[in-house]
């Protein structure tokens, strides 16, 4: 005999298919997976996919410690110890802020900027696949909901 605490989790689990949030989260295991192959046969082996939130909101001009843990959405003491596994990995190079002593400047290597562009360039082939996938008008629209939903939650991206 179903309880009726078993009859709503029946219906909580034929609601699984159609949420939001499993279907955002196959897609980013997708993308996640696909862009770590690229980027190994690229031969960056010693990267980590997780880190690519850094690396991907630092300016050519470098960044401030603070700044970078705001816009890569983790706290500073997160941020602190990606920063040193980044450097120490050769894709950052840190310098102390001109100004403000207890600030440190955050730059993209040599090695980091190859490291975007090329990661930049996986993401665009994924994009493409996609794109053959679902068909161009449902990419472009599928982007600009996303892109409508995001400003909503983040206005300030």
């Amino acid at each position: 005999m179903n309880s009726p605490l078993d009859e709503r989790l029946q219906q909580c689990i034929a609601l699984r298919p159609q949420m939001l949030i499993r279907m955002v989260n196959l897609i980013k295991k997708d993308m996640d997976n696909r862009l770590t192959e690229e980027l190994q046969q690229r031969g960056y082996t010693d990267f980590k996919m997780g880190d690519m939130v850094l690396i991907a909101n630092i300016a050519p001009e470098g960044i401030i410690n603070n700044e970078l843990a705001k816009k890569a959405l983790i706290t500073k003491q997160a941020m602190s110890k990606v920063v040193k596994n980044l450097e120490a990995a050769g894709y950052i190079e840190t310098r102390k802020h001109e100004s403000d002593n207890r600030a440190i400047m955050i730059f993209l290597s040599d090695k980091g900027k190859q490291l975007l562009i090329d990661a930049t360039e996986g993401v665009q082939k994924m994009e493409q696949h996609y794109a053959y996938l679902i068909g161009e008008e449902d990419n472009k629209h599928l982007k600009e909901l996303l892109m409508k939903l995001v400003h909503k939650v983040y206005p300030d991206m």
